[in-house]
């Protein structure tokens, strides 16, 4: 362990017994418990985020661990236990889930100390998870032989190509039913398995083939168009949307309730969510660019005729995938009518919890960009619009499981449209904040959502991200004496004790502290807070820290805010 020339990789070792029960984010570990750290901390005296050997991911306390120097050997043989046991538990239907996203990254991980080692000391390559675990070794059979035929495992000398690969990968897919992803991880799998069946000559071809698969995903410029064109899932795609375009321009669908047709329809409906979800997402963009989008034209079109709820709440589903998947797609949507119906649709139904919810889901994906909507969807989105949604998050019950769902959805939804306002004068959420007594419910989940550090509105991956929609929420409440009052005192005792952890363990090179500085202004400026001075000491110590601190990227902005509080309450806070 001391040879750091071989052990010269950090992980973690627990020294005692934990459990925490008040928490789901932390992990319950035994002494002698390892972890792969997954993201640290730079001050190394709160808490670490962690992958346990059991492929868990939570935060353990850094009193509780000690590091430990350990081999890539090692590390490696750990990532291949977690992949295991992430990969069982993974759903092959969702490739957007958090879990999704874990085995992702771990994947990337493992790469990384594969390349470190020569190929002869690759420890047991990660199982293969079929849809139909009673059908395991079938569908192995299924994928061995459509691997070997296509890569051509004989005598033949055959240069190996990124088309000859991608078209396994689609093989594969095909027979089996798999997603395009796990469609890949197969095939990796298949080959690490031949390479120990073939001989020598095999064997280099197949190490090519590795290298290959391993780069992907491929990039249009190594992909031909004829290979996206060509696959099963472009073909069938293209059908569908024919098909949906014939059904939108059928004259009596517009002049009849002509109810015999929902089946077909509906079961198209499927088929093409169920491709949006596990096809390769080149081949889906390459298709929504072939018309260049008026596809995309003729499903909203559809969809404002359309008078049956069974078939919009498909069409819904086909909408978020295609965000997903696009952000033109998104940008399409956004200026459409459709965000204007979904609020009008929201305000109006009182009595289907589940459409409410589905109907909050979607719009809240749309508003999440942060794009402003037209100005004619503000006729509905308007201040009746957050007092519905406010009256609906107060004044909800929580009997059941299904209430509690209801009131996220709506807090997401006001975090949503919240960012459309960078202006505290002409934010329409804040003039219907300010026509209520009290809002526990809205500003208790707040609290809650800023101390694990959870903005739940942002769900796509986008290059520019907007503001953090919970920090600006807060901010634009606080930055109002009147709307300020909505919070308890006690709130605003746990909202410092939030503030001030989060100054002292944010790295200097982040913006983040920026938004933090903000919230503890408006803290100070408008509400009774320095009544009972609740850890003003500690406050001030930090802001004193953030001043001397030369390194952040935001000194300037910092500087400006700090020195604002104490030329307000020079006495207070010097």
């Amino acid at each position: 362990m001391n040879d750091t020339s071989e052990s010269n990789y950090e992980m973690l070792q627990a020294l005692y017994d934990y459990k925490d029960t008040s928490s789901e984010r932390t992990l319950d570990f035994k002494m002698y418990d390892e972890f792969f750290i997954y993201r640290d901390v730079a001050d190394k005296k709160s808490w670490c985020l962690v992958i346990n050997d059991t492929g868990d991911l939570g935060y353990v306390p850094y009193n509780y661990v000690k590091t430990i120097y350990v081999k890539d050997t090692h590390v490696l043989n750990f990532l291949d236990k977690c992949l295991s046991t992430v990969q069982q538990k993974l759903d092959v239907n969702d490739n957007f889930s958090a879990k999704y996203k874990l085995y992702e990254s771990l994947l990337r991980r493992q790469k990384k100390f594969k390349q470190k080692l020569s190929y002869n000391t690759l420890d047991t390559p990660i199982e293969c998870k079929t849809v139909d675990k009673g059908n395991q070794s079938e569908v192995f059979d299924q994928i061995l032989d459509e691997t070997k035929n296509s890569i051509g495992v004989s005598n033949k000398s055959k240069e190996i190509t990124i088309p000859d690969v991608y078209e396994v990968v689609q093989q594969v897919r095909n027979h089996t039913g798999l997603s395009y992803n796990f469609s890949q991880v197969a095939v990796s799998v298949v080959i690490q398995y031949l390479s120990d069946l073939v001989d020598e000559s095999a064997r280099s071809s197949l190490n090519g083939i590795r290298e290959i698969i391993d780069a992907f995903p491929p990039t249009s410029a190594t992909l031909p168009v004829k290979c996206l064109e060509n696959t099963k899932d472009g073909k069938c795609m293209q059908q569908l949307l024919e098909y949906l375009t014939a059904i939108k321009e059928d004259s009596q669908q517009r002049s009849w309730q002509i109810f015999d047709d929902h089946v077909q329809i509906e079961d198209c409906l499927i088929q093409l969510t169920s491709i949006l979800k596990n096809a390769d997402p080149m081949v889906i963009n390459h298709i929504l660019k072939i018309d260049q989008y008026t596809s995309i034209d003729s499903l909203l079109e559809y969809y404002q005729m359309e008078l049956r709820w069974a078939i919009k709440k498909q069409l819904l589903n086909i909408f978020s995938e295609l965000c997903k998947l696009n952000f033109v797609v998104v940008e399409i949507i956004i200026n459409s009518i459709l965000p204007m119906e979904l609020a009008r649709d929201i305000q109006n139904n009182n009595d289907d919890l589940n459409k409410q919810v589905i109907l909050a889901e979607f719009l809240t994906l749309i508003l999440s960009v942060g794009e402003n909507l037209p100005i004619s969807c503000f006729e509905y989105m308007n201040v009746d619009f957050v007092t519905k949604i406010l009256s609906d998050i107060e004044d909800n019950e929580l009997k059941s499981p299904n209430d509690e769902k209801k009131t996220e959805c709506l807090i997401n939804l006001l975090l949503s449209y919240n960012l459309q306002f960078s202006k505290i004068e002409s934010n329409t959420t804040l003039k219907g904040l300010a026509q209520r007594n009290n809002a526990k419910v809205l500003t208790e989940n707040l609290l809650i959502l800023l101390n694990t550090e959870k903005d739940p509105v942002q769900v796509l991956k986008l290059k520019k991200k907007p503001k953090n929609s919970v920090e600006k929420m807060l901010n634009d409440i606080l930055a109002d004496s009147k709307t300020a009052k909505l919070f308890y005192i006690n709130d605003i005792e746990v909202l410092i004790d939030i503030i001030i952890r989060q100054l002292l363990n944010i790295p200097s090179e982040e913006k983040a502290r920026t938004s933090y500085l903000e919230l503890c202004k408006n803290v100070i400026f408008n509400t009774e807070y320095l009544d009972r001075k609740h850890k003003l000491s500690d406050l001030n110590n930090c802001l004193q820290e953030i001043l001397a601190d030369d390194s952040s990227c935001t000194k300037d902005q910092d500087v400006c805010i700090i020195k604002e509080i104490y030329l307000k309450y020079p006495e207070l806070l010097k």
